[in-house]
């Protein structure tokens, strides 16, 4: 109940209706709605076996109760060790409830050692014949048992006395259709309905949780590190980091009538040089996929633009020979690809000119300048164009894993930020372009750089560089530093300062429809509303396929539920309208 009021869900829409008697046995009226069909169609013609019964021994003080830890990965999964030895001294069932089917893969081989009979990995790409033989045998199993899963498969029919929620700070916990459900939301209200014990778990908490643990609405589990350890090695010598502004450079260029914009500065060259010869790893990141984010015309400022969706173009190369690669115009948007006018030249559709430049870095503009310092370095790309499922990432970052010691040259491997939960220990991480992650509208985009610097910190033996042309880098510094207490600190005044959440609440409500309709609709919406003065910006952004989308703000003051009057509202709007409570972005 409170979490379909907090997501503004009507009663039959919200995901877990079958979780409203957590610790009851299956009946053919439950185990509803999110089941994937393989279980309820088999739950439903067959008698599945009785549900073996769990003891909840659990002392009542821990019952329901919050708890966290905050550290690096290797020391949180030594705990989730030790809690899975204490549940099964106990009799008691343990669910580590992950984000994505990587994470379950990434915990299985660490926590299921010696227990491998007793552990259960639930995710959605599980076959649907594996799925339910896993099912069948976790119901009917009398041994407490330990399941690594994504959230939906809490409907297991067993009862768990304590619920890990590991990676808490990732935004992978949000569902992407109507209704819009954040499940660490749920994962914490079915906790409490069931009496189990909730832990949350992160290399960083995210700056609500840390202020409810100023309040002791939250408690520690283990330890709530105020500073990021690096993860010790005794082959390596200590971690070095820098940060590079590439400016200075560009100065010195200028002068000497060279080429002013540096995707690589001098001392990534030098990094990836000594990598060359000491058959070492690096890993170089950007934000933006192709050769060049946006093409601008020199002349006028127009940028080149899909002719479907209007979206900026994206500039690409072909995979053909040197002699015969061709740059290409992709649209992430729609999937357009066109070839430059005349498969040669571009030139601008406002004022003709022909002075149309690329501008931004991209993965395959990294590329290029990576051939140029080191030609014969083996070099790996992970990109939307070359790249469409995990699986084929997977591939291309074992063939760099392995690269030095068979090849006996160095390897890089280049991609976006994405790539990071892929990678094993490497020799030399950098960051090219970490400017385009601060432009993102997004209010929680500090916390996921920081988050993306300490994952690299956790994964680099020898060097990490973060080059930026920003004059302000106080982020990238507590970073760096792994000062966690401190990034806290400021973003948490940050948030009190614009009554972001914790403290205020923000609905987001997007209309997607036809141009024409969309701002009378939205006009009524306004009146609609009028007593919580929504913010509508008079902006109508194009997708794919002809369809424009607005959206409508309401901040609300603190941290309090949406009142009656204000949920009746939302919840009577038609369904063309999505509404999200504290979105992730803005825009």
């Amino acid at each position: 109940m409170r979490s379909r009021k907090f997501h503004v869900c009507a009663r039959g829409a919200y995901l877990p209706m079958h979780f409203l008697k957590p610790r009851e046995k299956p009946r053919n009226s439950l185990r509803k709605a999110s089941a994937p069909a393989v279980i309820l169609n088999n739950h439903l013609a067959q008698n599945l076996p009785p549900v073996a019964e769990d003891q909840n021994t659990a002392p009542a003080s821990s019952r329901g109760n919050i708890r966290a830890i905050q550290d690096i990965t290797t020391t949180r999964i030594d705990a989730w060790k030790r809690l899975i030895r204490e549940s099964f001294a106990r009799h008691e069932s343990i669910f580590i409830c992950v984000p994505t089917r990587g994470d379950v893969e990434r915990l299985a081989p660490e926590l299921s050692h010696g227990i491998e009979d007793y552990t259960f990995l639930f995710h959605a790409e599980l076959p649907k014949k594996r799925l339910l033989e896993k099912w069948v045998f976790a119901i009917k199993t009398t041994h407490p048992i330990v399941v690594i899963g994504t959230p939906q498969y809490l409907m297991l029919p067993r009862y768990f006395n304590t619920i890990v929620l590991d990676e808490e700070h990732v935004r992978g916990w949000n569902t992407f259709i109507r209704p819009a459900i954040d499940l660490r939301i749920f994962v914490e209200h079915y906790a409490k309905a069931s009496g189990s014990m909730l832990i949350l778990g992160a290399p960083i908490l995210r700056p609500e949780t840390h202020e409810r643990i100023r309040h002791d609405e939250i408690t520690e589990f283990g330890r709530i590190a105020p500073h990021a350890r690096l993860q010790k090695q005794e082959q390596h010598p200590e971690l070095v980091t820098e940060i590079i502004d590439p400016r200075p450079e560009e100065k010195r260029l200028r002068e000497r009538d060279k080429q002013a914009f540096v995707v690589l500065s001098e001392k990534i060259q030098d990094v990836i040089a000594h990598a060359f010869t000491h058959r070492e790893h690096v890993v170089l990141l950007a934000a933006r996929t192709g050769l060049a984010p946006v093409t601008v015309c020199r002349d006028c400022g127009t940028l080149v633009r899909c002719p479907a969706c209007d979206t900026p173009l994206v500039m690409h190369k072909t995979d053909g020979g040197k002699e015969s690669e061709v740059r290409v115009f992709s649209c992430h948007a729609c999937g357009l690809i066109r070839l430059p006018e005349k498969n040669l030249n571009e030139t601008c559709h406002t004022c003709g000119g022909w002075r149309l430049i690329p501008l931004g870095i991209g993965i395959e503009g990294i590329e290029e300048g990576v051939a140029r310092i080191a030609p014969n370095m083996s070099r790996f790309v992970i990109g939307s164009h070359n790249t469409k499922t995990r699986t084929q990432a997977e591939k291309i970052v074992a063939q760099f894993e392995k690269t030095p010691a068979a090849k006996k040259t160095g390897a890089v491997l280049i991609g976006t930020p994405a790539i990071v939960p892929l990678l094993p220990f490497v020799h030399h991480t950098a960051i090219i372009s970490i400017d385009s992650l601060f432009s993102i509208p997004d209010i929680r985009m500090s916390e996921r750089i920081f988050a993306l610097i300490l994952a690299l910190r956790e994964k680099t033996t020898r060097t990490l560089l973060i080059q930026t042309r920003a004059d302000d880098t106080t982020l990238i510094t507590q970073a760096l530093d792994g000062n966690l207490t401190e990034f806290i600190d400021t973003e948490l005044a940050l948030r009190r300062a614009f009554a972001y959440p914790p403290f205020g609440t923000i609905v987001k409500i997007t209309l997607r429809g036809p141009r024409a309709t969309l701002v009378s609709e939205m006009t009524r919406l306004k009146e609609f509303l009028s007593d919580y003065a929504p913010l509508c910006p008079n902006t109508c952004t194009r997708e794919a396929r002809n369809i424009f989308h607005m959206h409508a703000i309401l901040k609300l003051p603190g941290n309090a539920t949406l009142d009656k009057t204000l949920l009746a509202k939302l919840r009577a709007l038609p369904r063309t309208f999505t509404i999200e409570v504290n979105p992730d972005h803005l825009l």
